[in-house]
């Protein structure tokens, strides 16, 4: 059983080292997205899908050595959290704790990280898209809108924009 949690732990660390590729890949995609670089942007979006299919591959491996540890103690893998495993890892294999707790506390960051660079970089599409729109709109005049009765806009390009540029009205 200490052999499978080695391999565990081991699982965990090679999954943490594909998610600090893809958020280091994410931080670079933010400079690229502020600086308008479409084009190193899309040879950056190819390299992401490689890494994202490391990231699958390592997830199944962690998940396939779960799975086994769950079995040994007589736990589904449905609820067999990392909590669980901390917690029987410290009373029962106490030399494989303090690494699995570096693994799983990496873990944790990693998620964290990552889902916030994520949130940042779809706020700065967002904004460039709405940027866009807004010059375009300048460029080609507003568009008359469609509204319910209510009073709310209607129709496909709807959306509300974030004011970027001041006009004159």
């Amino acid at each position: 059983m200490e052999s499978l949690l080695i391999d565990f732990i081991g699982a965990v660390s090679a999954l943490n080292e594909v998610l600090d590729e893809l958020a280091n890949l994410g931080q670079e995609k933010q400079q690229l997205i502020i600086l308008g670089k479409v084009q190193e942007l899309d040879s950056l979006i190819r390299k992401e899908g490689i890494i994202i299919s490391n990231l699958e591959k390592a997830e199944g491996a962690r998940l396939k050595l779960q799975e086994q540890i769950g079995r040994n103690w007589g736990i589904s893998s449905e609820e067999l959290s990392a909590q669980e495993i901390l917690k029987r890892v410290e009373t029962d294999y106490s030399s494989c704790h303090p690494a699995l707790v570096e693994a799983i506390n990496r873990l944790d960051y990693n998620l964290t990280r990552l889902r916030a660079i994520n949130v940042h970089n779809n706020e700065l599409i967002e904004q460039s898209l709405d940027y866009i729109k807004v010059i375009e709109t300048t460029l080609n005049g507003d568009i008359a809108g469609t509204y319910s009765p209510t009073g709310n806009q209607t129709g496909e390009d709807n959306y509300a924009l974030k004011s970027l540029l001041d006009k004159k009205v």
